[in-house]
């Protein structure tokens, strides 16, 4: 179960903030502090209950549907009827087993948040972020997967046989994936992921017999992440993805399904790429100052058709965000938390957009704890956020979209809100 339910202002102009986040890419990275209300409530069975042995059997039935608001609006908005603002999709539906006729086997099938770890202060899984719909299993220190993924607008995905507006052909993406995870003594782990993505030739007939369609392409990725256990709840992560081809996704956090930038004139995204690094760590200095951080690199190169001169050229984008959440704990029921962050945006066209936000954030912890995992949280918040000429004249992020001033290089948001998860 996870959620966050709050309310923002932008105390310079009494502006409706709530949702709309300061970052040049419009992603979290970069803070997530302006995020929206969302809820998360996941509903487990245990259809064979597991118990203090690991080595004996399960069977679960997991559940998740996700709630979230359109436009940055408020979760109470529902009440007053206003059922078009509200979006309810089912994440989770799948079964799992384990130890059910060989010892350590794990096997299970459905849609499911197919991840790893993530960088909580930015909401962005990395590195094996393959959530998704198809099935899998794990032994000892090997998993595999099949996962399927597919929309019912992307071009890539469908496709007009007639021209008459109505997507008559649909296609969808199959992803082949080998995860190797081997543990060392203290904790310490190396992964390694492998992806190979293929996605069918796909055709229809015309009237006249004119065979039209979608042609086939693939895509590949590779990676590599080492954790260090540093003790105390302290650890590093460093981890670097390299996709190709169809497979290219990763700006802003994207997952490899998202091929960068435009096909080519044969339909194929050949020269397109993408890569991931990743550098995060939590250290406990003692029982009362604990410090998280990040350091997140995105790079991507494709191409893009321009229009006007009827002609392909290469497009780039860099993006990257750098910050840290320091707390202090003055009490085990309260905590002063305090983010910095650093964000910016290379598009293909123009200059680098940045954005530097610096926040203070007082927290209740209704249940006692010195740890940044502790929850619920209260939370009241001020952020200040300072964007280069760039941002400002781009209105880069959703925050300065809401103004559409080029001279406001300073924005303000306070807020309040509630997280949870358990």
């Amino acid at each position: 179960m996870y959620g966050r339910v709050g309310t923002a202002w932008d105390p310079t102009t009494g502006r409706y903030v709530n949702g709309s986040r300061m970052n040049p890419t419009g992603s979290a990275i970069g803070g997530r502090m302006e995020e929206g209300d969302y809820m998360e409530p996941t509903i487990k069975l245990h259809l064979l209950e597991r118990t203090v042995d690991p080595s004996q059997p399960y069977l679960d039935f997991v559940l998740t549907p996700a709630m979230y608001m359109k436009a940055g609006l408020f979760m109470g908005v529902i009440s007053d009827r206003f059922t078009d603002a509200l979006d309810i999709e089912i994440f989770q539906a799948y079964m799992e087993s384990g130890n059910i006729g060989i010892q350590g086997l794990r096997v299970w099938g459905g849609a499911r948040f197919y991840r790893g770890t993530d960088v909580h202060i930015a909401d962005t899984f990395y590195f094996n972020n393959l959530a998704g719909q198809g099935g899998g299993l794990s032994y000892g220190d090997w998993d595999l997967a099949i996962i399927m993924n597919t929309t019912t607008s992307s071009p890539q995905y469908n496709f007009d046989v007639n021209g008459d507006g109505v997507l008559d052909l649909r296609r969808q993406r199959t992803v082949f994936v080998a995860q190797y995870a081997h543990k060392f003594e203290a904790g310490h782990s190396l992964h390694g992921l492998a992806e190979f993505h293929v996605l069918p030739k796909t055709t229809g007939k015309r009237a006249d017999g004119t065979e039209v369609g979608l042609t086939d392409d693939f895509g590949w990725v590779v990676g590599a992440k080492a954790h260090l256990d540093l003790g105390n709840g302290s650890f590093n992560d460093t981890s670097i993805r390299y996709g190709s081809r169809a497979a290219s996704g990763s700006r802003a956090g994207a997952q490899t399904f998202d091929s960068f930038g435009a096909p080519d004139a044969q339909g194929r995204y050949d020269e397109a790429a993408g890569i991931q690094f990743v550098e995060h760590f939590l250290y406990n200095f003692n029982s009362l100052v604990s410090l998280n951080a990040y350091g997140m690199l995105h790079y991507n190169k494709g191409e893009f058709f321009n229009a006007t001169a009827g002609s392909y050229g290469e497009d780039t984008s860099l993006d990257f965000g750098v910050g840290a959440r320091g707390a202090l704990y003055l009490h085990q029921h309260f905590h002063l938390l305090g983010e910095a962050h650093y964000a910016g945006l290379k598009p293909n066209v123009g200059d680098m957009q940045t954005v530097t936000k610096l926040s203070i954030i007082p927290t209740f912890v209704p249940l006692a704890g010195n740890s940044l995992w502790n929850r619920p949280h209260f939370r009241v918040f001020y952020t200040a956020a300072f964007y280069n000429d760039a941002a400002a004249k781009a209105f880069a992020s959703p925050y300065l979209g809401l103004f559409r001033d080029p001279t406001r290089k300073v924005g303000h948001y306070v807020g309040a809100r509630v997280e949870w998860w358990f």
